[in-house]
């Protein structure tokens, strides 16, 4: 099946695919390590951190999201391959760091610390690898090919996630050999993924020097929003949409380790392995879809599997049901293999390929601004503060209704763009 996305693909975004893959195969052996999921559940069940930290931690993947407008400023007029393997070259030193440190006793400050940098440094690396992406692969066939990726790192991720649960249950002090492993995984991703080739990237880098427009940290995606109706409209539904699905990231991995009480292996089957493994099953389908329809229209129905996900994992915490909360976190798989592909790609189908990276950053700077806000407020809403007992499992109750609005959101633009004829691909 994998070698069959490769069929249209020629010369050099051939290659640059195989070697992808094979990239793809070690790389998250050691990222995967710093995700909010798997750092949540180490802070909480390890070092016993407060909800206001297990809030940070869950944010942080997604408020280092704030320096995409840095990101694109700094790698225009630059090689795109180099600069992302510079950048994945600290992402592998911060999980060295965990590594090291992980006996002393500041491990959870080093754990912290290295989780928010490596995130910021990978906010650069998506902004760089959706122009790889955005040149190496025709609109037709670019969910197709990244979806593959993904496919790979999906694996990837669960098998890293299932196989550390076990280890941390049997042995938590086994913590740093994980870590040291990851970090050896990685190195080999980096030198792989260095021998990429771009097509088309001397012209694409000789527009972007050209572009003074983007010289500017603001000024870009300022112009952006005033200018571009249509994408303006998108990314308050994705801003809503993003909003309400991280508001439940932070209380459920409190839910899971701190009221129920569950071990490592359940707590990141929950958080991690649940939900990537579902999505690598639905990637196929959302990337063939993808390649076909619209980004609205493609939102407007996936966020109807988002709404229902939501709902399922409030009525399972409010029965204590640990099948229902498996049941919600499978169907969020489902919405979330589409929902990667989309995000990763979705901005291709409004931005002039000289402003693909401009596009791109501005998507995940908006990104950053709601994750820097809504873990914070759904721990806020789930735990309260003195005087309130907080809202408790009903803020995954709140979330599902954000998601709908959202949901509506995408639909209405859907058939705006469809009525203006602006929905072609």
């Amino acid at each position: 099946m994998l070698s069959q996305i490769n069929l249209g693909l020629k010369g050099t975004s051939k290659r640059s695919l195989a070697l992808e893959r094979w990239s793809e195969t070690a790389l998250p052996v050691a990222s995967v390590l710093l995700e909010g999921g798997v750092v949540g559940v180490i802070a909480g069940k390890v070092y016993a951190v407060s909800p206001a930290t297990l809030a940070l931690i869950t944010a942080t993947p997604m408020f280092a999201n704030i320096t995409s407008l840095f990101w694109n400023r700094i790698t225009l007029g630059r090689a795109k391959v180099m600069t992302a393997v510079l950048l994945q070259m600290v992402v592998i030193a911060c999980v060295l760091c965990v590594a090291l440190t992980s006996a002393s006793e500041a491990a959870v400050s080093f754990l912290i610390a290295s989780m928010l940098l490596s995130r910021v440094v990978i906010a650069g690396i998506i902004t760089v690898r959706s122009v790889i992406w955005s040149l190496n692969y025709a609109r037709h066939q670019r969910a197709k090919a990244t979806g593959q990726l993904q496919m790979i790192g999906s694996v990837i991720t669960v098998l890293v996630s299932f196989s550390i649960g076990p280890i941390l249950d049997a042995s938590p002090q086994s913590l740093g050999w994980i870590y040291a492993v990851g970090t050896l995984f990685g190195s080999v991703g980096i030198v792989i993924f260095s021998r990429i080739q771009v097509v088309g990237e001397a012209q694409q880098l000789q527009q972007e020097r050209e572009d003074q427009s983007q010289r500017f940290f603001f000024k870009p995606a300022l112009e952006i929003l005033r200018g571009d109706y249509a994408y303006r409209k998108y990314q308050t539904c994705m801003f809503a949409a993003g909003f309400g699905n991280m508001l439940i990231e932070a209380p459920l991995i409190f839910y899971v380790t701190r009221e129920l009480s569950a071990s490592y292996t359940l707590s990141l089957a929950l958080t991690m392995v649940i939900p990537f493994a579902v999505s690598l099953i639905s990637l196929p389908i959302w990337a063939s879809y993808l390649d076909r329809v619209h980004v609205a229209r493609f939102r407007a129905r996936q966020s109807v599997i988002w709404v229902l996900a939501q709902i399922v994992t409030f009525l399972g915490a409010m029965l204590g049901s640990i099948t229902g909360l498996v049941l919600g976190r499978f169907i969020m798989g489902i919405a979330r293999g589409g929902g990667s592909l989309a995000w990763q790609l979705g901005h291709n189908d409004f931005a002039p390929k000289e402003q693909l990276s401009a596009y791109m950053s501005l998507h995940v700077t908006l990104t950053g601004i709601r994750g820097a806000i809504a873990p914070f407020i759904g721990m806020l809403l789930y735990a309260g503060t003195a005087g309130w007992d907080g809202m408790g499992v009903y803020v995954f109750a709140l979330a599902a209704m954000i998601s709908a609005w959202a949901g509506f959101g995408f639909n209405s633009l859907h058939r705006q763009m469809r009525s203006a004829g602006t929905d072609q691909i």
